[in-house]
Parts: C-alpha cells; structure tokens; sequence
C-alpha cells in the first residue's frame, strides 16, 4: 500500500483502480513482432500457460450498461443472508436498511441505492451504527463511473486513508483502508460503482480484505443482468435482482441524502425504514 498527499490523489486513485486489469492493451512481442496481450474484456493468459490456469481479466470500461430501471429494491436484491453468512462465518446480527436516492445530474449519476447491514438502533428507533453498507450506482456511461469511482478513492486517500488495487473476480477495483476504522472497496465496471464499507469492529486485517472481495462478488453477480454480461464476472454469489444503483452526490461511495424507502427497520435481510442514518462520507 501506499500513503499519498493530497497533492495528485485523483490521478493516483485513478491508476489505481485500473491497475489490476489490462483493460485491453496490445504489446509486441520482441522476438516475433506480433502483437500479444487481450483485447478489452478478453481473458488474459501468460506466456507458456494454458488459458484454463490463467485468472480472467476483464476491461472494466467495456463492461455492461445497466439502466437505473433495474436498481434492486431490497436489501437482499444487493447482498443477501447467505452472502453475508458465507463472508463472515457466522450470520451478520442487526437488522438491516435499505435507501434509494434520486441520481445527481451533476456527476451524470442516474441513480443510486444503499443498504446498510448490521444497523443498531437507539431508543427513538433512529440508527446509530451499522456494520456493513454496500451502495451501488449507475451513470450515462462508463466514462462518468470511472471518473466518479477514482474520485472516491481520491478522497478517502487524500484524507491519510491507504489504498491497494485488487480485483474481484477478474475486475479492476481498490482497496482501501482507514486507519482505525473502516475497510472500504471500491470498484466500477461499465456504467455503475459499487461501494463496500464495512466497520473495523466486525472484521479487519487480512479478513477484511478477504469478507469484502467476497461480499464484491456476491454484489456484482446479484446485480448484472445476465444479457448484460458479456464475459465471465468471476462471482461466486447467489440469485438477487439485478441492480444499477441510484444515487446522488454523484462518489461512487459517498452516500447522499435522500427518501428512504418504506417499512420498518427489520432483521438481516429485510429492508426498512427507521431514521436513516447520516451519510457517510467518501
């Protein structure tokens, strides 16, 4: 990892976040002269490997374009009990709340939705704290979701925060942790962000790192239409809705304030409607 100044974190996030793919580049090989390497969305093989023993790397800037129409409208459309359980090790406690915001035109954002998992409630029935929070976020194009996503990891790093890239199931994203607090994931693939924060007090470390790359693949197999998907996600999650978030506040992380959606704070996997809590930001 490696701890940035202020002073040119947007470029770094930038780099970062594209860091773990080839995202299509074409290199000569100097013995033939022919061009090697994948083209965007291709899986990539090292030399002298089969293509079976080589990882899939995918071009996250021709990934699918996900209307905002299919954002999930549950928690559970997002990450489900089981993902979570698989994650963790042991089921997640708290109930959980879900939020769908109107999009930020600013930012080119058409919509964005949030669940926070694991949320403790005070008396008043307003929440205080939640373990988990994915948001997922979707633009007019890959471009803005790129743009938006480096500009996430740009501030968290810009604020002493350390970032690494990673990838989940073959898709470029960054890593990125918070000194005493939160572990947080950032990825983007064609026109969405997706976003995974998730409390130091539930999982940190190495298992931070490991319960959100999973937590990742869950949320990118739940939320990529199948037509949509033109190459392998990797992902090992189970069935949900398919999704492209709605947001506002254009960060690919940032959560911004908007109309909760109805019902009533519930357990692990239902969505509710208690208080939302104040935005994190990102």
């Amino acid at each position: 990892m490696t701890r940035i100044s202020a002073l040119g974190v947007a470029a770094a996030a930038a780099l970062a976040l594209a860091a773990c793919g080839d995202g299509g580049s074409v290199k000569k090989d100097s013995s033939t002269g022919k061009p090697t390497g994948s083209a965007p969305g291709s899986r990539s093989t090292a030399a002298g490997s089969s293509p079976s023993s080589s990882a899939p790397s995918f071009d996250p800037a021709a990934g699918p374009m996900v209307d905002a129409a299919q954002l999930p409208k549950t928690c559970s459309g997002l990450i489900t009990d089981a993902d979570m359980q698989l994650a963790l090790g042991n089921p997640l406690t708290g109930g959980d709340y879900f939020q769908s915001f109107q999009p930020d035109a600013g930012h080119k954002q058409t919509g964005r939705v949030k669940c926070q998992y694991g949320v403790v409630l005070d008396n008043a029935g307003k929440i205080t704290s939640n373990q988990v929070e994915v948001q997922l976020a979707t633009y007019a194009d890959a471009a803005s979701a790129q743009s938006r996503a480096a500009a996430t990891v740009g501030t968290l790093a810009g604020g002493g925060a350390q970032y690494a890239p990673t990838a989940v199931g073959g898709h470029p994203a960054t890593y990125v942790t918070e000194a005493g607090k939160d572990a947080v994931l950032v990825m983007y693939d064609g026109n969405r962000t997706f976003l995974i924060t998730v409390q130091e007090a539930l999982v940190k470390g190495d298992d931070a790192k490991a319960f959100t790359l999973k937590i990742g693949e869950a949320l990118y197999k739940h939320t990529t239409p199948a037509a949509a998907s033109s190459s392998p996600s990797g992902s090992n999650g189970s069935n949900g809705s398919q999704s492209a978030p709605a947001g506002s506040n254009g960060s690919s992380g940032a959560p911004s304030s908007g109309a909760p959606s109805s019902g009533a704070p519930a357990g692990s996997g239902g969505s509710s409607s208690a208080p939302p809590s104040p935005p994190a930001s990102s």
